[in-house]
């Protein structure tokens, strides 16, 4: 990338960033999703690392799961009073990567391992979508070459959706090209959503996944949104 575009993404991102207060921000993050965790002692040793959003307790920490990491690496750098570096994704609304940073004050291992950071009075919140998503619940199918799988869309927007599919499902990786077909209930009709998978997170028991709908593809999801209506708590097909 060169400096001109890798400028102009600065600006983009500065366009897009808020900063909002953490009770706000925290009720963006979804109960188990991914958090990505940087941590720097104080001679400047670094990890990063994965772990899971857990939830919050009486307003002043915040619980996450134990990462999957080595114990001599976790006694090493998951020491209370160290600061860790959190990122996390949320896919609710407009979307955004909130980014905070929190220290280290509890490390709890028995009866469940988790560790609890402190809660800051902000957080940064980047704006991912130009449009709001909306909450569905669509059955659908994976297209990926001859590959053909199940899938489930939770939210949809013009520009793109966020789906999920079986842990056994083929895995699909950031960049890859697919398409999702959807039948409507009541007739035969097929929509076809095409697009490329844009970001990616795995749990228990889903894979989940970011898709960005191809700009030449705005016809096929225009008339799937046509077909949706709101049924009190999602849309669905009329």
């Amino acid at each position: 990338m060169d400096a001109q575009a890798e400028a102009m993404n600065e600006v983009k991102r500065a366009t897009n960033l808020s900063i909002i207060n953490s009770t706000d921000a925290l009720a963006m993050i979804e109960h188990s999703s991914e958090l990505s965790l940087s941590i720097i002692t104080p001679i400047g040793t670094k990890l990063r690392c994965k772990s899971s959003f857990i939830g919050t307790h009486r307003q002043s920490l915040i619980l996450i799961e134990v990462p999957k990491i080595s114990d001599s690496d976790f006694e090493y750098f998951f020491q209370e009073g160290f600061w860790v570096s959190v990122k996390a994704i949320s896919p609710r609304g407009e979307g955004g990567v909130i980014h905070f940073r929190s220290q280290l004050i509890h490390n709890v291992r028995t009866p469940i391992a988790m560790v609890g950071l402190s809660i800051p009075s902000t957080m940064e919140v980047t704006q991912l979508r130009k449009e709001a998503r909306f909450d569905v619940n669509l059955v659908g199918n994976t297209f990926a070459g001859a590959h053909k799988g199940s899938c489930e869309i939770r939210d949809l927007s013009k520009g793109g959706c966020r789906f999920i599919t079986p842990p056994l499902s083929r895995a699909f990786q950031v960049g890859d090209s697919i398409a999702i077909g959807v039948k409507e209930k009541k007739q035969r009709a097929q929509h076809k959503l095409v697009g490329k998978i844009c970001n990616l997170q795995r749990s228990a028991h889903y894979a989940h996944y970011g898709l960005e709908f191809d700009n030449s593809d705005t016809e096929s999801t225009n008339a799937l949104l046509t077909k949706l209506k709101f049924n009190g708590t999602k849309l669905d097909f009329r």
